[in-house]
């Protein structure tokens, strides 16, 4: 920023500068605004499958899909079964409620772990998966479309959908290398 200001007085465009930083603030305000609003919006959607039961069936239909990955956890496992909210939140868009599971899944993996000081390899695909996060619905990605006036903001819909299933296979095989070099 200071080399920009900087620029800006050799430049002779201090004004135009001076005006975005004052003019910045605001926008960053109304911006914050519609992506907290959309957040609201897809944390009540998540309360509402919570309350008719969707959440925890599609719980029990990702904890059939990623069990092999983690097979040393029972299948009602309390580890396993907030590994699967997190994924499904993370698949929403909704990092803020994905983080409370995916905290509470480490910590359920620690409890089951022998040595408490050392990452297990359910806890490294875990972080893995999760940091690759599959997204369905981009809700972040199409607010920032929006407020930037984006002629079809839901476009990115198939792109993010194609790319984080190929980031999270990739991160999986990569894991499953990995596991498979370190025990020969």
């Amino acid at each position: 920023m200071i080399i920009g200001i900087i620029y800006s007085v050799f430049t002779n465009r201090y004004e135009d500068v001076s005006n975005s930083i004052l003019k910045s603030p605001v926008s960053s305000f109304y911006l914050f605004i519609e992506l907290y609003s959309l957040l609201i919006f897809w944390g009540g959607i998540l309360e509402i499958m919570k309350d008719n039961g969707l959440l925890k069936a599609l719980s029990k239909l990702i904890i059939k899909i990623i069990h092999p990955l983690f097979k040393r956890l029972d299948k009602d496992s309390l580890a396993l079964q907030y590994i699967s909210m997190n994924i499904i939140a993370n698949m929403l868009s909704m990092g803020s409620a994905a983080t409370p599971f995916g905290l509470k899944a480490m910590k359920e993996l620690q409890n089951n772990s022998i040595n408490k000081e050392e990452a297990t390899p359910e806890m490294i695909t875990f972080l893995l998966i999760n940091t690759s996060g599959v997204c369905l619905i981009p809700t972040t990605i199409i607010g920032l479309r929006t407020s930037f006036n984006s002629a079809n903001p839901v476009a990115i819909i198939p792109l993010m959908i194609v790319i984080s299933l190929i980031v999270t296979s990739c991160a999986i095989i990569l894991d499953l290398g990995v596991r498979k070099f370190a025990r020969n």
